[in-house]
């Protein structure tokens, strides 16, 4: 199995602030599932088994090809290459899409308690519906907003990527995922900041000036 550094180090340049934020937070803890999942930094505030992120194996190719001829649809290239690299993700309260390898046809031997990617077809048949203004755009994935809200990421037909709220607002757009990325993933982290309670947890150092 490749080591946290390994999978980082292979990451795209468009999923650069993801790795650094990874890096940030590896001490806090790392699990490398068997499934190829990478786990990292516990969230004990928000359940036993959560954990700030969560990377996903890549997809195969194939996945990639099989999307298109069922929903008729290609995969834009500028997320393909995200895919193949990581299969989607979570990060806080963010998240990527992928394609889950239980649902690929045929699919390959899923082991039971094998953890999953959000279903990026079902985000495009389904959730993306509920966001007005987006018929044209492929939905990739999303974060909380608020407790009542969250907000979808959409890829537009020039590349570019937004985000939208579900009466059509674009609330921000990027030229690129690794701008996305930089700009999202330090609010999705303020955000989590602002749920924990006060407590000091073990990777926390509590100076004192005795």
């Amino acid at each position: 199995m490749r080591s946290l550094d390994e999978r980082l180090n292979q990451l795209p340049s468009g999923l650069q602030p993801l790795a650094a934020a990874v890096w940030q937070h590896r001490s806090r803890g790392t699990h490398l599932r068997g499934d190829g999942t990478v786990q990292v930094a516990p969230m004990p505030w928000v359940g036993p088994e959560a954990f700030a992120f969560v990377l996903y194996p890549g997809a195969e190719r194939a996945w990639l090809t099989a999307f298109a001829r069922r929903t008729g649809r290609a995969i834009p290239e500028a997320y393909g290459t995200v895919l193949t690299a990581l299969n989607g993700c979570f990060a806080f309260d963010l998240a990527l899409y992928g394609l889950p390898p239980s649902l690929q046809d045929p699919a390959p031997p899923v082991p039971r308690g094998t953890l999953e990617p959000l279903d990026l077809e079902t985000a495009n048949r389904y959730w993306a519906q509920e966001y007005r203004g987006a018929e044209q755009e492929f939905c990739c994935g999303g974060c909380t907003l608020t407790a009542t809200e969250n907000v979808g990421y959409f890829l537009t037909s020039s590349g570019s990527f937004r985000s939208r709220r579900k009466e059509g607002e674009v609330l921000r757009e990027w030229t690129s995922i690794r701008d996305l990325l930089t700009e999202e993933l330090p609010a999705a982290e303020a955000r989590d900041l602002g749920r924990r309670r006060r407590t000091v947890w073990p990777w926390e150092t509590r100076h004192s000036d005795a």
